[in-house]
């Protein structure tokens, strides 16, 4: 495989224009394809489409024909509450206004506009809606305040508990559903915003809020973050690379692999028809930084080769040697990080697959660049316009001065990195799997503001949707005229109202609705409102009864999102204040307790489904999936090297420093309290997938060392200036992730950037030393068949 990559190399230098002729048409061929991206951030795409809670969502979301609410919160600072003319004609008009919005529709709006009071039109059996007439007199407003205390269930859901806000319940459609395939729920967003903005006053603001609000404000935050830290990656790795290479030509070299490699690698996911991900948001900034880490080797290397190489000799010999000395290293590295990032695949959630697939297409990219342009143009310019106008020595000097002291002591160096080792290992045993959406939005940021707000009026933003059926034996369900169904049982609907109290009580849970409850109310209202009315009455028949009212007072759609028309299965929904993982799944477990001790041996099964079931899935498989990925890039990097070196020695020290890097993140994670989470899991792939350019940079100068060498000091002076100034570039791109609006991709890029520089130091210092202790000369056999011929390339 050497042989090859240099005759591709030479063939490069003997054709240079030829080379770059190609390449660039490969660009230019790609480029359409950027007009294709489509922009997929909803968070069901992460969900494992084979998970049996995202499936049974799919089934329940047909089944009650659901939509995903947005909540549009009326705030006023009126001393009578939302009881006042103004704040109820606002309601009442911006109700009317977001039915009529595209792909919404009158009946999928709820408000207090829109709800029915227990009370006729004269001379009718048609119940009147609580907002007509409008009320304007104090009577009128009284009446209302004593219609909506009735309807308990009314409180939390449509108005505040302290009056002072309503709600707005937008079901907002998915591209999920019948007939809104590509619908943009960000469009939809927008459109409400501008809805609500007439209705707004500085005194009363309109909140929007919500999952799929969250997903349309998400995909436009990392859009936001990716025009401004691309442009600053791009900056910042030129400023480095000016200040190692001093040439222009030097930068321009290394910004041409940048853009070539964002221009074939999303113009080929334009091509394929595969959307941007909120995962593959991340791509611009990895390929920027990774793709330039081998053109700092190679300009570089190539530098170095023209301070000792006399003026006459200088071209195109010193191409050809810089080829010689650095092409293998160069090509491995990234050749490494491909596989590290094709074990993205092994994961069977698409995003991540996607994420996986095309940075290896990059890295390829990154290939084929390196062995091709790069060399041709080294072969088109003059020696001058690429010398470097220093002295290139100076930094192997400050490179060996700075290693010195750990290198003279390799024993002692080594004994204290496994110190450190043993320490970050204890920190493995306080990590834990956490997560939540709302994390992902800065906490002073509008959004997250709006949320806590709307989440200390109402019972809460996150929707827990608890299924369950009725599997009785048909003896014992009963039937009243063309109704059949185990509901029509008072005892069926009382489990129900004891199983919403138990979750009520929870601590996680700020409020529950459910079927029990609303039939209650109907009871209640029915009743006469009179004390103690507010029960199931004992004979089907009147259950029955109870049923149709409800159809009549709040509709038969809104029954049928509650109670499916055979009468046999029914949704609950938990209004959570803070859906994290953990605290999510306390309450599940808790749930699922209850199912086994009360509502099994009544033939009762309980399901989850919604947003918040659909995370719960989705949050471990992501975080399980990247450890999986973390153990098949490890394996993938190794064996790739391992099969170039034909030398399993240079693969494990090759892999050993961005090995113990991840290690170490992971325990300073633990030991922070910092958790894993659908982002930070990716930064271990991701630092191995990179971290391993640098040990495989200082293994080659390493085996090339001569009999006689110090061959780790040979090293640490020829490779270590490259390893320094790679990890700047590539560690600072990452580092700007860190300026991002969003915490978690603040986090993964600061996590990523450490990860790096660990890796760095644990190659100079770690490798070293431990090169040193082993001895070269001594276990010189077990390095295998690698090529010597580099050292007759050496520097002097």
């Amino acid at each position: 495989m050497t042989g090859l990559l240099r005759r591709w190399a030479a063939w490069a230098i003997a054709h240079p224009r030829l080379a770059i002729a190609a390449v660039l048409l490969l660009t230019l061929a790609a480029a359409p394809g950027l007009s294709r991206l489509t922009v997929r951030t909803d968070g069901y795409s992460l969900a494992p489409p084979g998970d049996p809670t995202v499936r049974f969502d799919a089934e329940v979301r047909r089944h009650f024909h659901l939509r995903d609410p947005i909540i549009v919160l009326l705030e006023t600072a009126d001393p009578a509450g939302i009881y006042n003319p103004a704040t109820l004609t606002r309601l009442a008009g911006l109700t009317a206004a977001l039915g009529k919005l595209p792909g919404i529709g009158a009946e999928n709006v709820v408000s207090l506009a829109t709800e029915r009071r227990d009370r006729f039109y004269p001379n009718t059996l048609v119940f009147r809606p609580l907002l007509d007439p409008l009320p304007t007199t104090p009577v009128l407003l009284a009446l209302l305040r004593s219609d909506v205390d009735a309807m308990a269930i009314l409180q939390g859901t449509l108005v505040s508990r302290d009056g002072r806000a309503a709600a707005i319940l937008v079901g907002a459609p998915s591209n999920r559903d019948p007939g809104f395939a590509g619908f943009d729920r960000t469009a939809l967003y927008h459109q409400i915003v501008a809805a609500a903005r007439p209705f707004a006053t500085p005194t009363d603001p309109v909140l929007v809020v919500g999952a799929p609000v969250a997903e349309a404000l998400l995909g436009s935050h990392i859009h936001r973050d990716l025009v401004l830290m691309l442009p600053l990656a791009v900056a910042l790795i030129a400023l480095i690379m000016w200040l190692g290479c001093r040439r222009f030509w030097a930068v321009a070299i290394g910004l041409g692999e940048v853009l070539c490699c964002l221009v074939c690698t999303f113009g080929v996911m334009g091509w394929a028809g595969i959307p941007v991900y909120l995962t593959t948001y991340l791509l611009p900034v990895i390929v920027t930084t990774v793709g330039v880490a081998d053109e700092i080797h190679l300009i570089w290397r190539y530098q170095r080769v023209l301070a000792r190489t006399p003026a006459g000799e200088a071209h195109p010999a010193a191409v050809r040697i810089t080829v010689g000395e650095v092409m293998r290293p160069v090509a491995l590295s990234s050749l490494a990080a491909l596989v590290a990032f094709l074990s993205f695949l092994t994961s069977d959630i698409a995003p991540v697959r996607s994420f996986g697939l095309f940075a290896a297409v990059g890295m390829l990219v990154c290939i084929v660049y390196a062995l091709t342009v790069v060399p041709a143009a080294f072969a088109l310019l003059p020696p001058a316009a690429l010398r470097h106008p220093g002295r290139v020595s100076g930094a192997d000097g400050l490179a060996m001065r700075l290693a010195a002291p750990f290198l003279g002591r390799p024993g002692a160096t080594l004994a204290g990195l496994a110190l450190v080792t043993l320490v970050m290992l204890a920190g493995l045993s306080a990590l834990r799997v956490q997560d939540s959406w709302i994390e992902s939005f800065a906490p002073q940021s509008e959004f997250r503001l709006a949320t806590g707000r709307v989440n200390a009026r109402m019972n809460g933003t996150h929707l827990l949707l608890a299924h369950l059926a009725f599997d009785w034996p048909e003896a014992r369900v009963p039937q009243v005229h063309a109704h059949r169904g185990p509901l029509l049982a008072p005892a069926a609907l009382d489990a129900l109202g004891d199983f919403e109290r138990f979750l009520a009580a929870q601590p996680q849970v700020g409020g529950v609705l459910g079927p029990q409850a609303q039939v209650a109310t109907v009871a209640y209202l029915w009743g006469g409102r009179k004390p103690g009315a507010r029960v199931i009455p004992r004979q089907p028949e009147l259950v029955d009864r109870l049923l149709l009212l409800l159809d009549r007072i709040r509709g038969q759609r809104r029954r049928l999102e509650m109670i499916d028309g055979d009468l046999r299965r029914v949704l609950v929904t938990v209004f959570l204040k803070d859906a994290n993982y953990r605290e999510t799944a306390e309450l599940m477990t808790a749930a699922r307790r209850y199912e086994r001790q009360r509502l099994t041996p009544l033939g009762v099964k309980l399901d989850f489904a919604g947003d918040v079931a659909v995370s719960q899935a989705m949050i471990p498989a992501i975080v399980r999936n990247q450890i999986v990925s973390l153990l098949f890039a490890l394996l993938g990097s190794s064996l790739a090297v391992w099969i170039l070196y034909r030398s399993p020695w240079v693969a494990v020290c090759s892999s050993f420093p961005s090995a113990l890097a991840a290690l170490w993140i992971f325990g300073t994670m633990g030991w922070a309290g910092i958790p894993l989470g659908v982002a930070t899991s990716m930064f271990s792939a991701i630092t191995l997938g990179i971290g391993v350019d640098y040990a495989v940079h200082f293994m080659e100068r390493f085996l090339a060392a001569g009999p006689g060498d110090d061959a780790v000091r040979f090293a640490v002076q020829t490779v270590g200036p490259e390893i320094v100034a790679d990890t700047l570039a590539v560690a600072s791109g990452f580092g700007l992730l860190a300026l991002s609006h969003i915490p978690t991709i603040a986090r993964l890029g600061a996590l990523v950037c450490v990860a790096l520089v660990a890796s760095s130091l644990l190659t100079l210092i770690g490798l070293g030393a431990l090169l040193k202790v082993a001895g070269r000369a001594r276990h010189g056999a077990r390095w295998g068949a690698v090529s010597h011929d580099l050292r007759t390339r050496r520097d002097p």
